[in-house]
């Protein structure tokens, strides 16, 4: 096995640094690890570079589609839960989900995977997704329009020149759902607050409940580059593998960066277990499978995808 120089692109998260100060190394690979916000972008777009951060959401369409020119790693870079994500006035009593049904709700793109993991939220908590009336804008004045997808029945664009942020305030909607706080949230006297204020406790019962800590984004290879040497998916799966063990034993010693991030990871350790996001299709089963359920579920595809499908090529190239 000769050294195969190899591209990818991540965002800058901790437990892929050691794969790009060279701490941990690819087995028969030079591996150029691009760290960059604009990861997801730069993947689908530029095939100068062979694989890399991808939606899971978007990778799930292309299988459903037909399309199998990426293959699909069972490394979740990135994972979060989501009753964080609805924001609400402060003067509005909303507590829970459940009363956003009928209401106007703003959100920042339709087809990413965090945004079905929030949708996810409201059915289980009773609201019909149809039950809403949506808008699909920017958050932010300034922020980048949303991705160019097809909105189903019943979900609109905002209004040209409007940020949801402002239709929020101005009571134009009732609640936002976003990954990222509108940056009214964080000004003194703000307007804007999370609609589950406690999100750690309404997380941690969730996570009581299903087990799932939900995956946002995967790894993605280019098929022409696994057909040419299949032997790179084990390497680069073992590496990325280890990069993150090494982070989060790093995480238990040099725990500084946060005053209380000891009792956060002892805390965590005791709900989740030591291994909280491993890697893998067998260890991930139950999230991946519901995460297909609710893609159909929100008719984000048009019919049932066997979760199996998603990392078959995976698991081939690992016998």
């Amino acid at each position: 096995m000769g050294t195969l120089s190899i591209t990818l692109a991540t965002r800058d998260y901790d437990f892929v640094s050691p794969l790009a100060m060279g701490d941990v190394k690819a087995e028969g690979l030079d591996l150029i690890l691009i760290r960059s916000f604009e990861a997801l972008e730069r993947v689908s777009s530029d095939p100068s570079i062979h694989g890399g951060e991808a939606s899971f959401s978007r990778y799930v369409h292309r299988v459903a589609a037909g399309d199998r020119s990426f293959i699909g790693l069972p490394v979740f870079l990135m994972r979060e839960f989501r009753h964080r994500c609805f924001f609400v006035r402060c003067e509005d009593g909303i507590a829970d989900v459940s009363r956003l049904a009928g209401k106007r709700v703003g959100t920042d793109t339709w087809l990413a995977s965090g945004n079905t993991w929030s949708r996810a939220i409201l059915r289980e908590r009773g609201v019909p997704i149809d039950s809403v009336r949506w808008l699909v804008g920017p958050v932010n004045p300034g922020d980048a329009a949303p991705a160019s997808d097809p909105l189903p029945r019943g979900v609109e664009p905002a209004p040209p020149g409007c940020s949801l942020g402002e239709l929020l305030l101005a009571g134009d909607i009732d609640a936002i759902m976003c990954p990222w706080p509108p940056k009214e949230f964080y000004t003194k006297g703000s307007r804007i607050r999370r609609l589950y204020e406690d999100y750690r406790t309404v997380e941690r019962d969730y996570y009581r409940r299903t087990g799932i800590f939900p995956a946002h984004h995967i790894l993605i290879i280019r098929r022409g580059h696994v057909e040419e040497h299949p032997w790179i998916v084990r390497s680069i799966y073992t590496a990325f593998k280890r990069a993150k063990e090494r982070s989060e034993k790093n995480h238990w010693v040099l725990h500084e960066s946060s005053p209380w991030l000891l009792a956060d990871l002892e805390e965590q350790t005791v709900l989740m277990g030591e291994d909280f996001q491993p890697y893998g299709y067998r260890e991930n089963m139950a999230m991946v499978a519901a995460f297909c359920e609710e893609q159909f579920a929100q008719g984000l595809i048009q019919k049932p995808l066997s979760p199996d499908l998603l990392f078959h090529d995976f698991e081939q190239s690992m016998r």
